[in-house]
Parts: C-alpha cells; structure tokens; sequence
C-alpha cells in the first residue's frame, strides 16, 4: 500500500517482506485529502481467459456457452450481433474461464488496453486468451472503468506492453497499476457526473468533426455558391441603362457576320440558332425554320 510521511513523500511498504520505498516518481498527480494511491492488485483479482484446445473451432450456432472474442469488445461493452460459441466437449475443458456481469475486461493482446464491463447477456461467457477479467470488490465498478481509461492508468499501460515479438500485457503488469481511490460515495457521484457528462462530449465531437469537415470543403462550396449567384444574376444589382443581353448578341452576330465576309470566319462559324423566350413564359430554341421547346 501507498503513504506519505511528514515531508509529502509518497511511500510503498511491502506486506510480506516489511520493505518500504520511495514511489514519489510513480505519482502522477497530488490526489484530494481523503483519498488514497494503490496498486490495482491489492484491490481486485485479475485472471487471465482461455484459448480453445488446438484442432477445435468456434461455432456460430447457439449451444449455451457463449465465447467472448476481442472482436466483440467494443465502446466499453460486448456487442451482441456476431456471437461465438463453444461445444459442450470444449466448455468442460475451459469452464472454469469465465467472466460475469460483476467483472471489467481488459484486453491484453492485438488492441491492447480496451476496458469495458459485461453485459447482463454475457453474464458467465467464456473468455478468450487475449483477454483478462477484473474482479472488483467493493468499488464503484464505473468508477474503477473510468479510472482504467483514464490517461493516468493507460500510459501506464502503454509503458508496461511488451514489445518484443507479438506485444502482450501480463497480468502482473496490470496487477501494478497504480490507481488513484476516491471514497466510495465520492465515486459514485464522480461516476454519476461523468455519466451526464460523457453524452455531451459525445455530441460535441460529432458536432466538431462536422464543422472539420465543414471548414474542409467550405472554400469550394463558397466558391460554387459564389459562381452559381453571378450565373443567375443574383450577384450583383440588374441596371436597365446599361443595355440587355440581347443587343450584345447582336452585335456578336453581326461581327461574326462581317468577319465571315471579309474571309476570316468560315461561314459554318455563323449562329446556327435563337434562344427564346415565349409568351407562355417557358423557353425555345429556333433552328432554322424549326422550333423546340427546350
């Protein structure tokens, strides 16, 4: 267990062996009074799961004894919509490799470090290898989650992950981590809060990778809406004393007329056609002597 003496040093003293040590590198931060710092494994009990005996497979047809993977452990939980199953010949080999709706899983290979309680559904399922249970006594379970996915406790993890060869989190590394406790009434209500709070942290990132998203694309969207604006001549204000469009294309035809005179247009080059608009307010094209609605 973890003290402090009259200079505020933090101290470890070893039960069995009466050794006491300075930890004051190990504390992260000074905690509330009333409070206190200790290892997760004089507190809970972690166990390791269990792989299936070799040369035998998972099923997913329903035979009563659901297999937790690391690929259902998701946000926090165990998702339900591609259950695994075991035979009754691999349970007796592995039953005693459970896990209940009391305990957190922590995965300890491939994604390493994701927490998350059990469901009421996966209440005594087999656990996979890649995989260990933590059994919590007399703590706040959402509490010791939230501290568990803490950063204090996951670059703890991240530090203490075996890197040689496929990395790994052994059980005594977890047993190690330091955990700061609050008194029991004081992480519900920290649990209670952060339940309240988390839904709009949630909503704040969707939000915020809207507006990345938004402030991404916004300079060709304005450019578009930009573009749009001056072809439908919303852009700038309509001035009748400056002329309409149609006497402009007149002169555009009658130049084009004397270039093609003068041999420097081919006469294919001439309007072929006239853009109308007709008493029933709807449009037309004139090609030649034949007209279309357009």
């Amino acid at each position: 267990m973890a003290f402090t003496n009259s200079l505020n040093s933090y101290y470890e003293k070893f039960i069995a062996t009466g050794e006491v040590k300075c930890i004051d590198e190990e504390i992260p931060f000074e905690i509330p009074q009333g409070w206190e710092w200790e290892r997760l494994g004089n507190i809970t009990t972690i166990k390791g799961g269990k792989r299936i005996p070799v040369g035998m497979n998972l099923s997913t047809i329903d035979t009563g004894h659901k297999y937790i993977r690391v690929a259902d452990m998701k946000n926090h939980s165990i998702k339900n919509d591609d259950i695994h199953y075991i035979t009754d010949e691999i349970y007796e080999k592995i039953k005693a490799y459970i896990i209940s709706k009391d305990d957190l899983y922590i995965t300890v290979a491939g994604t390493i470090g994701n927490v998350g309680i059990v469901p009421e559904e996966f209440n005594n399922a087999n656990l996979t290898e890649n995989a260990d249970k933590i059994e919590i006594y007399a703590l706040c379970k959402l509490y010791l989650l939230y501290t568990l996915l803490s950063d204090v406790v996951q670059e703890q993890i991240r530090e203490c992950t075996t890197k040689v060869g496929q990395p790994k989190l052994a059980i005594i590394r977890i047993q190690n981590f330091l955990i700061p406790i609050a008194p029991l009434a004081e992480q519900k209500r920290i649990s209670n809060r952060i339940e309240v709070l988390l839904p709009i942290v949630d909503k704040y990132e969707f939000l915020s990778s809207k507006l990345v998203k938004l402030n991404s694309s916004i300079n060709e969207f304005l450019k578009k809406s930009i573009l749009q604006e001056a072809i439908q001549g919303k852009l700038v204000p309509q001035i009748a004393e400056e002329g309409a469009a149609q006497e402009l294309l007149e002169q555009i035809k009658a130049e084009k007329e004397k270039l093609v005179k003068e041999g420097k247009l081919k006469k294919s080059a001439l309007t072929n056609s006239v853009i109308y608009k007709g008493d029933d307010n709807k449009y037309f094209e004139k090609i030649g002597e034949i007209e279309k609605d357009i």
